[in-house]
């Protein structure tokens, strides 16, 4: 028997309905259901046993009066949309359990079966019992209409322990009366998992976390989003603290690898044959205490991503010889191994040290280094760029403060000022450790200069700088047989002297107006009295 669906389109006829099932009889078709559309129309599925009988059927229908077309439909309207229900449902990624208002299941989608380790057809028309518990939270919002969110759960089902969190709402009729309730379910290591994923993101470090306002920085920054979009080596130059992992990081989370792995290594920290594993993984048996089975080295493990290398300067030539290869040939091979495997991994590679002399000397590999050396980016020390040290000074403090648990402290004015005129050789991480011992050691809500003084090692910077002003910008103007000029020009060259010798560190008035406690405008002003209109 075949099963077949039409539909019939009418005008309004007295008796064409009986006329209509008066054929089907005749022509021996059983029918099996029936819609009536809106606006004179209806829907037959029936069954039979030959396709002809079918194609009779449309025939002797089209003859009678009132009938305007007659076609062949795949489904039935409820059909129809029994299965849009069921594609929407399965197209979550959430668990969707209903009951009817006897707590009978009417639906379950695909996520909710294998999170209950069953099929639609074991449990659709049971009662809600049999698949959750006794005490199954849908039914309490059946029964009460009342909605809950995220109810953790814990069952046994066929010896199997599921843990899950469960949300239900009442499904209620125009009259406000339950007819039913729907459950959301969600598997407890699935929320885990987005949990975890989400957590990652939002410890993806991006450029927006690198703080600057210096041009300098701002050159590099744009550099450094220009190249992130490339799979090419970047090789990070720079002093110790400057934020060399930072901008890689930064790197990686900007470019069409951030979805995959950041692996950062620093090559001082093992000794070379640890270096040399831990790079490129080994065999099971390759040296006494190897892990059974062996191990991935960290170049698979970066394998689609980044693999960080900082202080690359300091490997050994041995391991400078299997980098070039893996940056050759794009494969490894595990200590203790002969298989080549191949890796698609981005090197980000950093240095302190001046390759270039190393290079005279023969400690590094020139193949090498032109291989490391096909972005270069050099981020400067901190004392290029002081303009940069009060707004990161500010998010420092903020950020020390919120480590301690303590209210947020301020910078005075010549404290700053002290700070600007620092050369800073350990750079962001020397100011964020002085800061962080600052912050720990005082209990003011303002870092004042004597705080520096007594708990730093800058009071010689200190005292360096008073013995200046006061040695070489006052003394300078004693003259033969003791005849001084007077003090308001003594007062207006010390100024000029010491605005200029600002100037030459600091080279904008507002910077120069920081530094001395002054206003951009003072500055200004004062240049212009002293003819130094070439100032910009």
């Amino acid at each position: 028997m075949q099963e077949y669906v039409i539909q019939i389109d009418f005008i309004d006829c007295p008796g064409l309905g009986y006329e209509i099932f008066k054929l089907t009889e005749e022509n021996n078709i059983d029918k099996i259901a029936m819609e009536v559309l809106p606006q004179y129309g209806m829907i037959i599925k029936f069954r039979c046993e030959l396709y002809s009988q079918a194609e009779k059927l449309v025939a002797d229908l089209k003859l009678l009066v009132g009938i305007k077309s007659i076609k062949f439909r795949a489904q039935m309207p409820h059909e129809e949309r029994e299965h849009e229900l069921r594609t929407i449902l399965n197209s979550v990624s959430e668990g969707i359990i209903a009951v009817d208002k006897e707590g009978k299941i009417t639906h379950i989608n695909e996520v909710a079966c294998t999170i209950f380790y069953c099929t639609p057809q074991e449990v659709l028309g049971l009662r809600a019992e049999t698949l959750f518990s006794s005490n199954a939270p849908i039914l309490d919002t059946l029964y009460t209409g009342r909605a809950y969110q995220l109810q953790e759960q814990k069952i046994k089902r066929d010896g199997r322990a599921i843990h899950f969190l469960t949300s239900s709402v009442a499904v209620k009729n125009d009259q406000e009366q339950i007819i039913g309730a729907v459950s959301t379910i969600q598997d407890f290591h699935q929320v885990e998992n987005i949990i975890s994923r989400v957590d990652k993101m939002r410890r993806l470090t991006t450029f927006e976390d690198i703080v600057y306002q210096s041009q300098k920085m701002s050159q590099l920054i744009a550099l450094a989003r220009t190249v992130a979009k490339s799979s090419s080596t970047i090789l990070l130059r720079g002093e110790s603290g400057t934020g060399k992992e930072l901008f890689a990081k930064a790197i990686h989370t900007d470019g069409p690898r951030y979805k995959a792995p950041f692996i950062a290594i620093n090559c001082t920290a093992l000794a070379e044959t640890l270096l040399e594993s831990e790079l490129f993984g080994y065999e099971e048996g390759a040296f006494t205490g190897a892990s059974k089975g062996g191990r991935k080295g960290l170049f698979e493990q970066a394998n689609g991503g980044t693999l960080f290398l900082d202080e690359i300067g300091d490997i050994s030539p041995q391991l400078q010889v299997k980098l070039l290869r893996v940056l050759q040939e794009g494969v490894i091979r595990r200590v203790g191994g002969n298989k080549e495997i191949p890796v698609d991994v981005r090197i980000i590679a950093a240095t302190h040290r001046n390759l270039e002399g190393q290079l005279h000397k023969g400690q590094f590999r020139e193949d090498l280094y032109y291989r490391l050396n096909v972005i270069p980016l050099r981020i400067p020390p901190l004392r290029e760029r002081v303009e940069d040290i009060p707004l990161l000074a500010l998010y420092l403090i903020r950020k020390i403060c919120t480590k301690l648990d303590k209210p947020e402290i301020r910078l005075s004015r010549e404290s700053l000022t002290l700070f600007m005129s620092q050369e800073w050789p350990g750079n962001v991480r020397q100011l964020e450790n002085t800061l962080e011992r600052l912050i720990n050691l005082i209990d003011s809500t303002e870092i004042n200069l004597q705080h520096i003084l007594h708990w730093t090692d800058m009071r010689d910077a200190k005292e360096n700088i008073d013995h200046k002003v006061e040695g070489k910008y006052i003394l300078q103007f004693q003259i033969a047989d003791n005849q001084w000029p007077p003090l308001k020009d003594i007062v207006a060259e010390v100024e000029k002297e010491v605005i200029m010798r600002v100037l030459e560190k600091y080279p904008s008035s507002r910077l120069a107006g920081q530094v001395l406690g002054v206003s951009n405008t003072t500055i200004l002003n004062k240049i212009k009295k002293t003819d130094k209109n070439s100032f910009q």
